[in-house]
């Protein structure tokens, strides 16, 4: 006959089982089917992790889009060249935004700049005047600027994006830039298991980084739009892309969708393994190993193309701004990095923190961010930074 104490015990151990296993039901009748908690997807990730791309899909179902954006085989998606969206954002016939039409041939006694990167470099949720592409091209003597930026890009796709459009254009100086976030789209194949929240699913071509250093090309893997959309729907995305995806079952979890405990418990570990923070402060990992490469080809590609000079704006978020305010950026490693391999490099925080400070206690003179973006007060320090390196670096070749 069991002891008191023994029997005790027992009870306890059956009533935290109990207690946990309501707990867990508790918290699956909270998540639901789409597996969202609080906003938040939650792992394992299927084809779809947010109920926004299911809506995202729906629109696809009614014909080709309206707008700018268009499927694109090879980059994953680019803009429809000419065109306008109900916002004022034009895009002209060689593919770069801006209020003007560029002539393919430099016309004499231009310097022509062209801009490369996502959307930082494209400046979204700002008219096209308020871009620093657009307002440095005001401020320079006989200087064009295209953009060729796109939302959502990765530098492998701007990379690819360049070599399409950008050597054949009498280019001077190129401009490569990078959201420090990037370094988790350069080894994405299928956006939403990088950004679980997207409202956009689609798939992208990446770099694999050979043992010899060379970046080899894995494409995106379908033809049409309505091939993705398709196989989005039946989830056989996941098995197109699942060679070579980094973040494919990025954590992976052991209950699959049994236990919704361990699920949010993955789910904070999905954050982790997806903050940029961490990917910049790991050198030997594929992330920062592939970026790296990524820029330092764009680099030699550029200058082989005859173009004399390229240059790397790297771009911060509001979040990362605040880090580089307090005097806590975690970028500095990679800064290093471009300087070992003379890649020319503009860290805009550095700028941009400076007119922060200088616009507190302002506010009359605007922000440096609009949504999610820089606002025509930010851009203008991008514009200033870029025309002073311009300055100090024709000064120092004559």
């Amino acid at each position: 006959m069991p002891s008191p104490a023994r029997s005790s015990r027992a009870r306890r151990v059956v009533a935290l089982c109990l207690s946990i296993l309501l707990l867990d039901l508790g918290l699956t009748l909270a998540i639901g089917e789409d597996g969202v908690f609080l906003g938040h997807p939650l792992p394992p990730f299927g084809a779809i992790t947010h109920p926004h791309q299911q809506r995202w899909l729906d629109t696809l179902e009614e014909g080709e889009p309206r707008g700018n954006g268009r499927f694109d085989a090879e980059l994953g998606w680019s803009w429809r060249a000419p065109s306008s969206d109900a916002e004022g954002v034009h895009i002209g016939a060689l593919g770069a935004r801006g209020p003007r039409e560029y002539t393919r041939e430099k016309p004499a006694g231009t310097r022509r700049i062209l801009a490369f990167g996502d959307s930082f470099t494209f400046c979204d949720e700002i008219p096209d005047n308020a871009s620093f592409e657009h307002i440095l091209e005001g401020r320079a003597a006989r200087t064009e600027v295209l953009n060729f930026g796109v939302s959502g890009y990765g530098t492998d796709q701007a990379l690819l994006r360049f070599r399409r459009l950008g050597t054949d254009l009498g280019a001077d100086v190129v401009l490569i830039g990078i959201l420090l976030e990037n370094i988790g789209r350069n080894v994405n194949r299928y956006r939403p298991l990088w950004s679980t929240s997207t409202g956009f699913s689609a798939t992208k071509p990446r770099f694999l980084l050979e043992e010899d250093g060379k970046l080899e090309l894995l494409p995106q893997p379908f033809a049409t739009r309505t091939e993705l959309r398709s196989a989005i729907l039946d989830g056989s995305v996941l098995d197109r892309i699942r060679e070579h995806e980094y973040w494919f079952d990025r954590p992976r979890v052991p209950t699959g969708r049994l236990s919704s405990i361990v699920r949010l418990v993955c789910g904070v570990l999905a954050e982790r393994e997806r903050s940029p923070r961490r990917l910049w402060s790991a050198p030997a990992e594929e992330p920062y190993r592939v970026t790296v490469a990524l820029l330092e080809t764009f680099r030699d590609e550029a200058l082989a193309a005859g173009i004399p000079r390229a240059l790397v704006l790297i771009f911060p978020t509001r979040s990362d701004l605040d880090l580089e305010l307090a005097g806590k950026p975690y970028w500095g490693g990679f800064l290093e990095e471009l300087d070992r391999r003379a890649i020319p490099a503009i860290d805009l925080s550095v700028p941009l923190a400076a007119r922060e400070r200088e616009l507190a206690g302002h506010p009359d003179q605007g922000t440096l961010y609009y949504r999610r973006h820089l606002s025509s007060v930010g851009n203008s320090v991008v514009a200033d930074a870029i025309l002073a390196w311009l300055e100090e670096s024709e000064t120092k070749e004559r």
